[in-house]
């Protein structure tokens, strides 16, 4: 973790639980270490068992811990198992809805069933684990921390599908954020920015990164620990009072020309 963007003090998570989906690369990668970093006890879920295994390597002199389940999380009833047994393990506090996925097209080049495939990934699987968290959140007082996007209230080119799937994703925390906040639970959303992933990170993705940090005002692109950090904190005693929010860590793409994955005809 890059100490210019670690704010939170040392064993400010200890004894909480957290439950991260799409723990083994990416934004929930560094999410995981991060929370195990700051004492958490975390159950990371994700579809590959290598990177899981990874993670849990890299948390093993941490604080924290780092279990893992292997689980696609658009299996609905598998999903709500694993978050039950984290659950009873160790309580959760946290739960971090990070895994999700698309791919970039025109809306007239969208088949129902590549629709229905991004919907379920990116909504219905949201909905399925934040429900089966509610009782063990409820208990804890906790949190929801909900991955999105950047610029989803305002639309984005080649993502029709993603943008319906996480706008429906914050008008649900939203709703949840007024439905339990007598249960002292917590809702907010983050929209990262450009975040430089392996898939971008190759000479052919090139020219699409660059068009993506020229449309960013800041021409910067989002680090996974930026995000990292900003989830532990909505999660800490410092975030009480912020639910229903959502907050772009985008370098203003948001309020700039857009991030869009097709050109304009």
């Amino acid at each position: 973790m890059s100490a210019e963007v670690t704010v939170l003090k040392d064993g400010l998570m200890s004894g909480m639980g957290a439950v991260v989906s799409g723990a083994g690369t990416g934004i929930g990668r560094a999410i995981a270490l991060r929370l195990c970093q700051l004492g958490m006890d975390v159950t990371g879920i994700g579809r590959r068992e290598d990177p899981l295994k990874d993670v849990e390597k890299t948390a093993s002199s941490m604080p924290g811990s780092f279990r893992w389940k292997s689980v696609n999380v658009r299996e609905s009833e598998k999903l709500v198992a694993k978050i039950a047994e984290a659950g009873e393990a160790h309580g959760i506090d946290l739960l971090v809805n990070n895994a999700g996925g698309q791919f970039f097209a025109p809306a007239t080049n969208i088949s129902k069933g590549g629709w229905e495939a991004v919907i379920d990934l990116n909504l219905t699987a949201v909905f399925a684990a934040t429900k089966a968290a509610y009782p063990f959140l409820k208990e804890r007082q906790g949190a929801v921390v909900n991955m999105s996007l950047s610029g989803v209230e305002r639309g984005s080119m080649g993502l029709a599908h993603s943008v319906a799937a996480r706008a429906g994703v914050l008008g649900m925390t939203r709703s949840l954020a007024l439905e339990w906040a007598g249960d002292g639970i917590r809702l907010n959303c983050i929209g990262p920015g450009t975040v430089v992933t392996a898939g971008l990170s190759d000479e052919a993705a090139r020219e699409m990164l660059d068009t993506l940090l020229e449309a960013t005002p800041m021409h910067m692109d989002t680090k996974v620990e930026e995000v990292a950090e900003l989830t532990a904190f909505l999660a800490s005693p410092a975030g009480r009072m912020m639910t229903g929010q959502l907050i772009q860590i985008d370098g203003g793409a948001h309020i700039g020309a857009g991030l869009h994955m097709i050109e304009a005809d």
